[in-house]
């Protein structure tokens, strides 16, 4: 990979190509990325460096020398295990979720390719958002990425990791977050019910988090029509994937839907049980015990 982007830029310049004719409406790779991969000073993830070789029309080992540009497996464990690992601002959990990003620093990081390298910092940037408030830091690391994502139809695993974090920081401002803006956020909340068909099973966990941090969006700012769209999707993934143990988190924000929208007292009690009961059930007594606290907040 040491002469890949000297390659790109001699075979670009060879069939008489421009960077911005290269990277056309640059949904797939932006201009500044491109000039940074030539120049060497960023490595491209597998779905940049095959969509260069296809703009180049060659194959993609002529440009990598026959390298791989397989993520390392443990580096995908520990990755998969963040986005798996609920904290809910539980002490215990938060420590656990620090050794996979000091693990992930210490071992891969420095080799990782630049979007890469963007995610697991877009990962670390949301715990502290979350913890916080603060979205500074988040703001440069959304700024070169963000307007990619918003012109595509389709979304990766990375991308919802992206988004993911845009949520968070407009949630935690009360969305003035400088980047935010609602009909934009309708649009992506719109098309992210259209992803489930382009992940697989192993996969579409993510998918199923950033559906719930959507949901959260859309029950702040009442827009109830997509709020009922989407519980709808998020059922119906959760009994594809048999994931319950973020029912009771589903039951809470249905329990607020309803009691904002509807005003139904002892439907929204309902729910809180039931969610209090699931939370036993997978043997998570922090989280019945957070549950039964905003259950209190709200029933007053």
């Amino acid at each position: 990979m040491e002469k890949f982007g000297e390659k790109v830029r001699l075979l670009r310049e060879e069939k008489g190509i421009s960077r911005e004719e290269f990277c056309g409406d640059e949904t797939e790779l932006s201009v500044r990325q491109l000039a940074r991969i030539e120049l060497s000073q960023s490595i491209p993830n597998l779905s940049k460096a095959s969509f260069i070789a296809n703009q180049l029309g060659v194959k993609l080992g002529v440009l990598t020398d026959g390298d791989s540009l397989e993520l390392p497996k443990r580096y995908k464990e520990l990755k998969y295990l963040i986005l798996r690992t609920p904290t809910y601002k539980d002490e215990k959990r938060l420590l656990l979720k620090d050794s996979y990003f000091d693990e992930i620093y210490a071992d891969f990081y420095d080799n990782l390719p630049e979007e890469e390298q963007l995610v697991v910092e877009c990962m670390c940037s949301k715990a502290d958002v979350f913890l916080t408030d603060n979205s500074h830091l988040a703001t440069k690391l959304l700024k070169d990425y963000f307007y990619q994502i918003k012109t595509k139809r389709r979304y990766s695993i990375n991308d919802l990791i992206i988004i993911d974090l845009y949520m968070v920081c407009a949630n935690a401002s009360n969305y003035t977050y400088s980047m935010f803006n609602q009909d934009e956020f309708k649009d992506i909340a719109d098309n992210l019910l259209k992803q489930e068909k382009f992940f697989s099973l192993e996969e579409i966990f993510v998918l199923n988090n950033t559906l719930f941090n959507s949901l959260s969006l859309l029950l702040d700012l009442e827009m109830w029509d997509e709020i009922d769209n989407t519980f709808l999707v998020l059922k119906g993934i959760m009994a594809k994937i048999q994931d319950y143990h973020k029912k009771p988190i589903l039951n809470m924000i249905e329990w607020k839907y309803i009691l904002k929208s509807k005003g139904e007292v002892e439907r929204a009690r309902k729910l809180y049980e039931e969610a209090v009961l699931y939370a036993h059930l997978i043997d998570d007594t922090y989280l019945a015990h957070k549950i039964t606290e905003e259950w209190e907040n709200d029933a007053t």
